[in-house]
């Protein structure tokens, strides 16, 4: 239980902020009570039973004569007294009463302390019975010899423990304690609508929006917050945009040394005789090919992740698709790889036609690298619900569930693949960014038994 509590309170916002208004709530309450019980024990209050004296001393006068009957009724009234109080005997014990005269006792109450006597009039004496204070009142009629002694407690702590034994503390706090717990749930969450439009409008934005929060019409509790959350925004954003201009600009500044040292090489390799430097020539060629790979993608990521202007424009996708596999087709050629298209016709799309083409290149780059010779890759492009869906099947080894999710992160990789293919791990972070900007989506399956299925969606055009 100790551990569901603290997990609560500590995990929500809601539960501690309830928490608190039920504990503000009880400490009035015990408040309040602390000052009625004082309140109880002033002189005033003593002072209000002369009033039930006067009555109880006419009963007395009128029914001297008969003792048997005086008791009875002066009893009755004690008793009507407490219950229009609301008061249990067995819990507080006053007030109480003793009633003389010349001749000696008329009545005393049940309740009576030991030791209780009749005190100067018009005073209010104290005196200890029992371990309990005591304070008297002592009236006496006006007409004869008739005095009344009104006793109550004079200890508030006393007064305070014997309420809360009885249950008298407690009971109305648990009774009305439902019946406020969701009022003040209500006032909570409505008090929290501000912060909670504020976390939906963070939800629905990209990785790549990094536009302040709004902070006019908000609350003042909230806008020092959004304040400092913009500034953290403004400092990630300049770091990125810095981050991308080094990027973009060192991939621009390594095309033209890579162009030209592959120039170079190939002149060598025409002119090279001994098959060892030809070997030799050969690999710089090929790691040319590969620091030219990345450089390019780099370049494209970049541009993927560029927030610039740019106008979209009417794109045909399945015609673009088409194309991009016919300028591929000599690559597949050459690994004997056959390429397949199928699907619909006339699916247009609003978008960036450079983003669009780094995108289907990626992903049939990657299906034609992973197939095996003489392999199949498989292209469909159909209309589904309003979206124009592209699926790139190849035979390839697939990628283990457990990866799908992390191939789409920069420069990442899957283990197994790594040694016998070589790539960036730029391919499906560009096309992932490139799906996005256009309010699309890319998801990872496997293609039968073996291979790979990517599957994206992008809107049609309305």
């Amino acid at each position: 239980m100790r551990r569901l509590w603290r997990r609560l309170v500590s995990h929500s916002m809601v539960a501690r902020l309830l928490v608190a208004q039920m504990f503000v709530l009880c400490l009035l309450w015990l408040l309040a009570l602390v000052y009625v019980v004082h309140d109880a024990t002033r002189d005033k209050v003593t002072l209000e039973l002369e009033s039930i004296s006067d009555a109880i001393i006419v009963v007395a006068e009128n029914e001297l004569a008969q003792p048997a009957k005086m008791q009875e009724s002066i009893r009755k009234v004690e008793v009507a007294l407490r219950e229009m109080a609301g008061v249990d005997i067995n819990a507080f014990p006053g007030p109480s009463f003793i009633v003389e005269n010349g001749e000696g006792i008329l009545y005393r109450s049940v309740e009576v302390p030991e030791g209780a006597r009749a005190g100067p009039l018009g005073e209010l004496p104290v005196f200890e019975s029992g371990g309990t204070s005591w304070r008297t009142r002592t009236v006496q009629s006006p007409r004869s010899d008739v005095r009344v002694t009104s006793i109550m407690p004079a200890d508030g702590v006393n007064i305070f423990l014997r309420l809360a034994s009885r249950g008298t503390l407690l009971l109305p706090l648990l009774i009305s304690f439902p019946f406020l717990v969701l009022p003040a749930w209500l006032s909570i969450r409505l008090a929290q609508g501000p912060w909670t439009r504020a976390m939906a409008d963070l939800a629905t934005r990209g990785p790549q929006d990094l536009r302040p929060l709004p902070v006019e019409g908000r609350p003042r509790e909230l806008v020092a917050m959004f304040s400092r959350i913009n500034a953290l925004l403004a400092r990630v954003s300049d770091s990125a945009q810095r981050e991308r201009a080094f990027i973009a600009d060192a991939a621009h500044e390594l095309r033209t040394p890579l162009a030209a040292m592959r120039v170079n090489v190939e002149a060598l390799q025409r002119q090279a005789s001994d098959p060892r430097q030809q070997q030799l020539l050969d690999g710089i060629v090929s790691g040319n090919v590969r620091a030219t790979r990345l450089v390019s993608q780099l370049l494209r990521l970049m541009r993927s992740d560029a927030t610039s202007g740019e106008q979209d424009e009417n794109i045909c996708f399945d015609a673009l698709v088409q194309e991009r596999m016919a300028a591929l087709a000599g690559i597949a050629d050459t690994k004997g790889v056959e390429l397949e298209l199928s699907g619909d016709d006339g699916l247009y799309l609003s978008g960036r036609r450079e983003g669009l083409v780094s995108l289907v290149d990626n992903l049939l780059d990657n299906a034609i690298k992973y197939s095996p010779e003489q392999g199949k890759v498989l292209a469909d492009v159909r209309r589904s619900d309003g979206c124009a869906v592209l699926r790139i099947s190849d035979q390839g080894p697939g990628i283990a569930p457990e990866l799908r999710e992390r191939v789409f992160d920069r420069f990442f990789r899957d283990p197994r693949q790594a040694q016998s293919h070589s790539g960036s791990g730029l391919g499906l972070a560009i096309a992932l960014a490139v799906a996005r900007q256009h309010g699309g989506s890319i998801a990872l399956d496997a293609a039968g038994s073996m291979g790979l299925c990517v599957t994206v969606r992008l809107p049609l055009k309305a």
